[in-house]
Parts: structure tokens; C-alpha cells; sequence
């Protein structure tokens, strides 16, 4: 299974292409006749996905980083660096989880 060809997807256009050629050019009882295709057209939706989650990845880094910054400058208020502080010690990561033992 693939994600809907109907969606855009840029970097796979050609690919999807030539698939949908193939499936008109050959008989839908010759199922294997674009297996070539589809391979081809799941190496680039999986790097599209990669590509994807990177760029998602980079602006979660750098929204903490911000945060980060911002805590440590002075320019949030206390409430915001609490409520912060109270998201990270839910995840694990605040001051008050490390070194304790359960």
C-alpha cells in the first residue's frame, strides 16, 4: 500500500508517473508487471517521509532551543518557566527526576 497519488508529493511526481503508466499499459491480471515501479515509487515516498520528520525534528530543536534561551535570558515569566519546567519532569528530563531512584 501507498500514501494517496491525489496528495502532492514534488519530489516523487515522475515516479508516480510512471506508474500509473504502467498500470494502464498492462493488464490488471499481471499484477507483477509493475513491481519495478512500485519499488521505486516506496524508496521515494520513504525518503520523502525521512526528509519529512528531519525538517519536523530540526524545528522541535530549535523551538527548545528558544526556550531554552529565553529561560535563561530572563524574558519569560516565572509562570511560563514553570509550566516548562512542570512538561519537562513529565517527559523525565527536569531537575527534579535526575539522580533519583525509584
Amino acid at each position: 500500500m501507498h500514501p494517496p497519488l491525489e496528495r502532492s508529493h514534488p519530489d516523487c511526481q515522475e515516479t508516480i508517473e510512471n506508474l500509473r503508466l504502467c498500470h494502464a499499459s498492462n493488464s490488471k491480471f499481471r499484477f507483477w508487471a509493475c513491481n519495478d515501479a512500485k519499488f521505486e515509487l516506496d524508496k521515494c515516498f520513504r525518503k520523502e517521509k525521512k526528509d519529512m520528520l528531519e525538517r519536523m525534528n530540526e524545528r522541535h530543536d530549535m523551538k527548545e532551543i528558544r526556550e531554552a534561551e529565553a529561560k535563561y535570558m530572563g524574558r519569560m515569566s516565572f509562570e511560563e518557566t514553570w509550566k516548562i519546567e512542570k512538561e519537562n519532569m513529565k517527559k523525565g528530563q527536569g531537575r527534579g527526576t535526575q539522580g533519583s531512584k525509584t
